[in-house]
C-alpha cells in the first residue's frame, strides 16, 4: 500500500532531522547526537542480553499485517529509545549529574531526568504533527481515512501546544537552577528488572478512577507528570517527577497510589500496569518475555494496544486493576516530597 509506505518513509525522515532542545540552543550548538531517552549505561544494559532488547515494533508494513495489534522486536542498545533532540555539547553539559551518577533523593536530579523526558516526548510529538499534516492529503486516502487523519492532527497538535508551555516552564526553571520547584516519588529495587522506559502524562483519572482532569477542556493548560526509570546505589528506581505548577492532579495522582498500597495492593502491580496503560517507549528483557506465561504476554499486548489506539475507549478505572502478578521484582523503599508538596 503506498500511503503506508510513504507514511513510514516520511515518519523515519522526520525522526532523523535532528534538532537541539536545550533551553540556551544556539551558538554553541555543535553535532546534534542520538540521544538515549532511557540511560544507555545504567538502564539499558541493566537488561540488555547479547546487546539486544525487545521494543515496540512500530513498523507500519507489520501492523498492517496483524491488524494494528502490537509486537515487539529485538534492538540493540545503541539504537534503543534514541531521539536526536540534543548536540552533543549540550546532552553531555545538562545530563552530566544523572548520566554520571546514581539517582538520589535531588531534586535536580528529577528536574533532568523529568526534562529528558519531556523533550523526547516533544521531539516525537512535533515529527507526528509535520508527518500527519504532510500525509493527510495523500491521493491514496478515501474520504473517511482523510478525516480520521484530519482528526489525529488536531489531536497531537492540541498535544503539542501543551508540551510547549511545559517546555516553558520547565525550561526557566532550569536555566535558572530551581529545581526546588520539582516534586517527586520513586521507588527502589534491588530486585533484578525487566523493564525500563521513560515517558509523560496528562494525567485524567487516578489509580482509584476518580477523574483529575478534562483532556477535552483544552481552554486551560493540563497538569503533566513526567515518569523514568533510573540507577539507584544499590538497584534501580522506578521514579515520578513534576513540576509545582502541575500539583493539582499530579498530587492526588501519587495519593492514589499510596492509598492503593495501603489498601494492600502490590505497587509492583500498579506501576506495570501504569507502564503499559501509559507509554510506548520502553525497553525490555528478551529472557524475562520469552519465559512469561501466554497469557501473561497477552494481558500485556492488550494493554499496549489499548494505549497505541486512540480510537479505542479506555475505562475510567484503566490504572485500578489488570496485569497482576506478571512482575516478578519488588520495591523496598520510596523517596518522596509528597508531604512537602501538600
Amino acid at each position: 500500500m503506498a500511503f503506508l509506505e510513504d507514511y513510514q518513509r516520511e515518519l523515519k525522515r522526520q525522526s532523523r532531522h535532528g534538532r537541539c532542545l536545550h533551553y540556551s540552543n544556539g551558538d554553541r550548538c555543535n553535532e546534534v547526537v542520538s540521544a538515549h531517552s532511557i540511560q544507555k549505561r545504567g538502564q539499558l544494559n541493566l537488561i540488555a542480553e547479547d546487546g539486544h532488547v525487545y521494543r515496540l515494533n512500530a513498523d507500519f508494513s507489520i501492523l498492517e499485517k496483524t491488524k494494528g495489534f502490537p509486537s515487539l522486536k529485538k534492538t540493540g542498545v545503541n539504537r534503543a529509545s534514541t531521539f536526536a533532540g540534543y548536540c552533543k555539547y549540550h546532552d553531555n553539559e545538562l545530563f552530566e549529574p544523572i548520566d554520571n551518577f546514581p539517582l538520589g533523593p535531588e531534586r535536580e536530579q528529577i528536574a533532568l531526568y523529568a526534562y529528558r523526558s519531556l523533550c523526547r516526548e516533544f521531539f516525537v510529538k512535533e515529527n507526528a504533527v509535520k508527518v500527519l499534516a504532510k500525509m493527510k492529503d495523500h491521493p491514496e486516502l478515501d474520504e473517511s481515512s482523510r478525516r480520521f487523519l484530519s482528526a489525529l492532527l488536531i489531536g497531537h497538535s492540541l498535544g503539542l501546544e501543551g508540551l510547549k508551555h511545559h517546555k516553558s516552564i520547565f525550561d526557566t526553571a532550569l536555566s535558572g537552577s530551581n529545581f526546588e520547584q520539582f516534586e517527586f516519588t520513586y521507588f527502589t529495587s534491588r530486585s533484578p528488572c525487566s523493564v525500563q522506559l521513560s515517558g509523560l502524562l496528562y494525567p485524567d483519572y487516578d489509580f482509584e478512577g476518580n477523574h483529575l482532569q478534562d483532556l477535552g477542556n483544552n481552554e486551560t493548560p493540563w497538569d503533566l507528570i513526567t515518569f523514568f526509570t533510573a540507577p539507584v546505589d544499590e538497584g534501580w528506581a522506578f521514579g515520578f517527577g513534576w513540576h509545582v505548577s502541575s500539583n493539582r492532579s499530579c498530587v492526588q495522582f501519587m495519593q492514589s497510589l499510596a492509598q492503593r498500597v495501603a489498601n494492600g495492593e502490590k505497587v509492583e502491580d500498579m506501576l506495570l500496569r501504569f507502564s503499559l496503560s501509559c507509554c510506548e517507549n520502553h525497553a525490555i528483557r528478551i529472557s524475562w518475555w520469552d519465559g512469561l506465561h501466554e497469557l501473561s504476554r497477552a494481558a500485556v499486548m492488550e494493554r499496549m494496544y489499548v494505549m497505541m489506539h486512540p480510537s479505542v475507549p479506555v475505562s475510567s478505572r484503566y490504572l485500578a486493576a489488570g496485569c497482576e502478578g506478571i512482575a516478578n521484582w519488588q520495591y523496598e523503599y520510596v523517596h518522596t516530597t509528597l508531604r512537602a508538596a501538600g
